[in-house]
């Protein structure tokens, strides 16, 4: 039998309406955006019990269920421009990802941002390892009363649309391109079946066997830095991606820059070797491997262009142009928040 969400000693599901739930006459200074597709349909199957489970810490909240892609991020704009004080985010670090882009995307004379509560109802939990926040749901919801928060750092994103146009977004946790990009395209079949963190790792492997390096130049600060085959490029806000690869285990998500991590190209017996290492975060003593600070990162394609990933979300193709946003975001983190998880 699957494992609950929230655990036991939490009020079982009732029945409840679909959508959107506003109190009447009183708006709730808290507004939960609900993605139920999240850590494998289990958010949206015990909804009512998470909802609960929320109320008994933080009191009455108003919430809203994502119904597709952009719509995360549709209610977290609306959420800044109503003035709501706190936004929780009941879903994975896609729909993180969403939130924060329509945080970063409104204007400052929409008034400030509401801070942000971040919920381990996904699969990947990749930022908030970063931030130290506990797993279970209710330890989670005790750091959000507890009312400390942190500035954390967000990065802006330049890409390639499908039809060739110019595609702004925003990042909380990475941006990347090479094998990153590839294996987004084959882990949801994995994911699906063995969790997320297996499902990562197979995926890698699958995109390790059909690996081509890719030929591109990249740029730190305006200055070339390296060009030509190139496995894996990652320009890290936070220390983990794919369910928990320790690709910058250095990176810190209040320091102002960005860490770019720097795989040069490694043929299929190397690639398979070393994945381990990713895990372990180990991974830069091998001499292919280097990590870089920047203020701003450019990867231009010398050929075929590859997928460009954004917290793990494929957002379009290569060029990918990213920069630093120091302190964009207001996050509910604990005392331990920035210590190693």
């Amino acid at each position: 039998m699957a494992r609950s969400i929230v655990g036991s000693g939490v009020c079982p599901a009732r029945k409840f309406r679909v959508g959107v739930r506003y109190r009447r006459g009183v708006e709730s200074d808290t507004l939960v955006c609900l993605n139920p597709a999240s850590a494998a349909g289990r958010t949206g199957r015990e909804r009512q019990a998470i909802l609960d489970a929320i109320e008994s810490k933080l009191g009455p909240v108003d919430y809203e269920v994502t119904r597709g892609v952009g719509d995360a991020e549709r209610i977290a704009a609306q959420a800044r421009r109503t003035g709501r004080a706190r936004l929780l985010v009941a879903g994975g670090d896609g729909t993180i990802n969403e939130v924060a882009s329509g945080l970063l995307g409104e204007d400052e004379g929409d008034g400030p941002a509401p801070a942000l509560g971040l919920l381990p109802l996904g699969s990947g939990w990749d930022l908030a390892r970063s931030l130290a926040l506990p797993r279970a749901l209710e330890a989670a919801l005790d750091v959000i009363a507890g009312g400390e928060t942190r500035q954390i750092d967000a990065g802006r994103a330049v890409v390639r649309s499908p039809d060739g146009a110019p595609r702004e977004r925003f990042f909380v946790n990475e941006a990347s391109a090479g094998l990153s990009g590839d294996t987004i395209q084959v882990v949801g079949r994995f994911a699906k079946r063995v969790g997320a963190r297996a499902g990562f790792a197979l995926g890698a492997v699958a995109a390790i066997l059909g690996h081509r390096p890719l030929d591109a130049s990249v740029e730190v600060d305006g200055e070339r830095l390296y060009e030509g085959p190139i496995s894996l490029v990652v320009a890290a806000n936070g220390r983990c991606f794919g369910a928990g690869m320790q690709v910058a285990p250095k990176a810190r998500l209040d320091d102002g820059r960005l860490e770019l991590v720097l795989v040069r190209g490694l043929s299929v017996p190397s690639l398979l070797a070393n994945l381990p290492s990713l895990f372990a975060g180990t991974h830069g003593r091998h001499p292919a491997v280097s990590f870089h600070a920047a203020r701003s990162v450019s990867i231009e394609p010398k050929g075929r262009a590859l997928y460009a990933d954004l917290d793990g979300e494929s957002v379009g193709t290569l060029p990918l142009r990213a920069e630093i946003l120091p302190g964009a975001l207001e996050v509910f983190a604990g005392a331990d928040a920035g210590a190693p998880a």
